[in-house]
């Protein structure tokens, strides 16, 4: 079993950071062998803590009717590829994660996990428009981060509107996942709606 004291109040014990990405939450427990997805750059590789925590439920799993089929299905009826839409459902910042990649793994054992909706966050995490660091008064890197902003706005792949969020969408807190806790599966490419296709048996 992984974390299997894990309680409420092991929730205010996170980073205030990971605390606000829930809007509400609960304790609950994650079958051995439960699919879980997440759109990441990269392999959402173990580093210095281990794995992520954050991961959603490829099935439907809970409050969770859809499952990653259901976001395939939104994408395609929107017109938008999967890591669009993802990056509005589970409110994903543009500078926090370019989201690349379909990342699936499966659990290996039990695993007790905080499970709850994603909290709206605005399409960037930070201001952009603030008081330029040079001390030389130029604004050269305000602008920098101005072009950089609207370049990934660009790669986004929708009108990313100034709040992403608003529609239920539910996500799994696994703490202290490593690599021994899961298989790992393939990873595709976001933006390939027909390899995702086969995948999900779509």
């Amino acid at each position: 079993m992984i974390n299997p004291t894990l309680g409420r109040a092991d929730f205010f014990k996170l980073r205030k950071s990971d605390q606000n990405g829930f809007k509400k939450f609960r304790v609950v427990r994650v079958p051995k062998d439960t699919l879980l997805f997440k759109m990441t750059k990269g392999a959402a590789a173990a580093g210095q803590y281990g794995v992520t925590p954050w991961w959603s439920a490829v099935k439907p799993f809970l409050d969770d009717k859809e499952g990653a089929l259901g976001r395939y299905q939104q994408a395609k009826a929107e017109g938008v590829n999967m890591r669009a839409m993802v990056r509005f459902m589970s409110c994903v910042c543009l500078d926090w994660n370019d989201l690349d990649n379909y990342v699936q793994v499966k659990l290996t054992d039990d695993a007790h996990a905080f499970w709850g909706t994603f909290n709206p966050m605005p399409k960037f995490s930070q201001p952009i428009w603030k008081v330029d660091s040079n001390k030389d008064g130029s604004g050269a890197t305000t602008m920098a981060n101005v072009k950089l902003m609207k370049l990934k706005e660009k790669e986004a792949g929708f009108a990313v509107p100034d709040m992403l969020g608003g529609a239920e969408a539910w996500q799994l807190y696994i703490p202290n996942l490593t690599d021994a806790d899961i298989e790992r599966g393939g990873i595709i490419p976001g933006h390939d709606m027909v390899a995702l296709a086969m995948a999900l048996g779509a």
